[in-house]
């Protein structure tokens, strides 16, 4: 047949889009061997437009008009585009008419039937919005100081280094060019120019003001490119310097070996949360960069002022910032914050806080969030009292606005596990576990045996689940302290847990204070919280034998006048059987009877009980007594005739002189058992 005989050639023209003979009616086929014409071809050049002489010798076949006229026509000057361009650009006509789809009405070729892989960026599943999005996100971005630069593949010449974008861009306060890390051949070829890099600059601030002024577009060598904000993922700031090409690649430097590639960035470790920092209290703090590298110290003690006002407003909630009854960290060690500043060049440091309590106090005061974050404006524009940090008075000072601090973000720093005293320091014969380290210690505790501000020179002994020690500025060489290894609030006396073995070293002290030193022991605990939190321990003192009298009467006298009443304790059982609440704190003393022995009399005070005389007695006829601070030390002050004693400040000697009455004091408790 007729379609048969057309053969190669009849595929070919359908393939280019021409109207077969075997499509046409009888009339035109007939027309179009008469004509013997080439037919214009709209996706080829002039070249291809001419006549075929020579068409007339094939008889009207129509076989050459058709299918080799044109090459035998054209001769040696046959030029034009190839087949497969003619299909490409029919392709890309076919797309812009139709939409690119398959199926699409009009679309008679094949290759329309084929859709396209890539979708579209304006399509109903993202594209244009979610990149809209992104760019919003990294304009609000403060930590973000890159922009994206594309269309280097426009540069075939391979002009655009990166002294010449430096040049371009340098006034608009770039930095450095990064170009992509190269990628490997194993032919050893060089690699493909790159079509992007990355613009770096000294803030964000300055990129945004870059990217406002050329408005997305730059035209460098007569070559087209455009910038938008770079990606950062997790929001990490990226670093100008951080595995940036300070030299061309080697396809920009005119060849030779490709260099080696550089080291993997280390692993960004991604910010940890409150949970995973239960153990620390350190916070990160990092200032913002717009900051002159000359004011990081001072601006970081600024910061350190600001956590520790803000702990003391936190506690002192309602009450007038010039009253004398404010809790200042001059007062409380557990207020006290301190700041710490790796190298004087960065914009980073880290603050330390007593507590976990305590710094997560201030995180979530000055951020509004527990894992940290950006220090909140109003905190920043409310100010801070720099005076605060002298700790010469309790006055209020006069705030001074910090507000160009905005931008400083704090979160949690990685609590570094408590280190045994044998690493730090001097052990002082003692032999200390990993139970004396409990999780919940403070750095600032006196009594917590992982703080620095622990003095272990003064620990005469150690057990399970306490130790003793001399107090510093004690009453005299043999006063001790009975204080539990973990740190709270709780009294030692009524913690189930403890009592037993608190019980045992008294009977030992008291043993101690009867055989060696011929004297009796008076022992209280005052057990009621304060503010800035409170480590419970029992109080030891041997006193003039037979003095027990005397202690008791002043005693209860001393009450009466404070405001409140100690009741005598006539059961034998111990104070964790006689009450399960005890929370609101008291006060414990045993009073040691005449004539030596292990005999004494109890007496207790509970707080919150109503005080003396009916619970309207008691000097300021408050209707609740209040214990003072040292008023055990008190008592003995007025017995003994020595009111220095009422203060441990006024009793506190050298060092060398505490060592050797630590010493003399352990020695001599040595060989005593119970």
């Amino acid at each position: 047949s007729e379609f048969k005989s057309l053969g190669k050639t009849f595929k070919f023209i359908h393939a280019v889009g021409i109207v077969p003979l075997a499509h046409m009616d009888a009339n035109d086929r007939e027309a179009a061997r008469e004509t013997a014409s080439v037919v214009d071809c709209p996706y080829t050049d002039l070249s291809y437009d001419v006549d075929d002489d020579a068409a007339a010798a094939t008889g009207g076949t129509g076989r050459r008009p058709h299918g080799g006229g044109a090459r035998a026509g054209a001769g040696a000057n046959s030029g034009g585009l190839s087949e497969a361009r003619a299909r490409r650009i029919a392709q890309e006509d076919a797309a812009t008419i139709g939409g690119g789809g398959g199926g699409h009405d009009g679309g008679a070729y094949r290759w329309r039937q084929r859709p396209t892989r890539k979708r579209p960026l304006g399509d109903d599943d993202g594209g244009d919005d979610d990149d809209a999005a992104k760019q919003a996100f990294e304009e609000d971005n403060p930590d973000n100081r890159s922009l994206f630069l594309h269309g280097l593949h426009r540069d075939p010449g391979r002009t655009l280094t990166t002294d010449v974008l430096m040049d371009a861009f340098r006034p608009f306060g770039c930095v450095a060019v990064r170009f992509p890390k190269p990628r490997t051949n194993p032919m050893g070829h060089l690699p493909p120019p790159p079509s992007f890099a990355f613009l770096d600059f000294t803030s964000h601030e300055e990129a945004s003001r870059c990217l406002a002024d050329l408005k997305g577009e730059a035209v460098v060598r007569n070559i087209m490119l455009t910038l938008k904000w770079s990606s950062s993922p997790n929001g990490a700031k990226r670093s100008h310097n951080h595995h940036a090409y300070t030299h061309p690649p080697p396809f920009l430097a005119g060849g030779g070996a490709i260099p080696p590639p550089p080291p993997p960035p280390p692993k960004r470790r991604n910010r940890i949360t409150e949970a995973e920092a239960a153990d620390s209290t350190t916070l990160f703090l990092r200032l913002p960069p717009s900051l002159d590298s000359s004011s990081y110290p001072k601006e970081l003690e600024t910061m350190r002022i600001l956590a520790q006002s803000t702990m003391e407003d936190e506690l002192n909630t309602g009450m007038p910032t010039d009253s004398d009854e404010r809790i200042t960290a001059e007062d409380e060690p557990a207020l006290r914050v301190t700041v710490r500043q790796p190298n004087e060049e960065m914009n980073y440091g880290f603050l330390t806080f007593a507590s976990h309590a305590a710094a997560l106090t201030t995180l979530v005061a000055l951020t509004g969030q527990e894992d940290g974050g950006a220090v909140s404006e109003e905190k920043l524009v409310a100010g801070v009292r720099l005076e605060s940090s002298t700790g010469d008075e309790k006055a209020s000072a006069v705030r001074t606005n910090v507000s160009h601090l905005n931008g400083v973000t704090l979160y949690w720093a990685k609590g570094a596990q408590p280190k045994s005293s044998s690493e730090n320091e001097k052990n002082y014969g003692l032999s200390f576990h990993k139970r004396h380290f409990p999780p919940d210690s403070r750095t600032d505790c006196w009594f917590c045996l992982a703080s620095p501000t622990c003095e272990k020179h003064l620990i005469i002994a150690v057990y399970e689940e306490c130790y003793i020690t001399m107090p510093k500025g004690a009453v005299n060489e043999h006063h001790s302290l009975i204080v539990p290894v973990e740190h709270g609030g709780d009294g030692a006396l009524v913690n189930k847990k403890i009592a037993p073995e608190i019980e045992s070293v008294k009977s030992k002290l008291r043993i101690h204070a009867r055989t060696v030193l011929q004297k009796d022991l008076f022992v209280f605990e005052r057990c009621i919280e304060t503010k800035g939190g409170y480590h419970t321990h029992v109080q030891c003192i041997p006193v003039d034998a037979d003095s027990g009298p005397a202690i008791q009467s002043k005693m209860l006298e001393m009450s009466t006048r404070a405001g409140f009443q100690l009741k005598e304790i006539t059961s034998d059982l111990g104070l964790n059987a006689l009450e399960d609440d005890w929370s609101s704190g008291y006060f414990y003393a045993e009073i040691p009877l005449p004539g030596g022995g292990n005999d004494f009399r109890r007496f207790i005070y509970r707080a919150g009980d109503g005080g003396a005389n009916g619970g309207g007695g008691g000097s300021g006829g408050r209707g609740r007594g209040h214990v003072p601070l040292q008023f055990g030390r008190e008592v003995l002050a007025e017995v003994m005739g020595k009111p220095d004693i009422a203060q441990w400040k006024a009793c506190v000697v050298s060092q060398e002189k505490e060592e050797e009455m630590t010493v003399e004091f352990r020695k001599s408790l040595e060989n005593i058992t119970c």
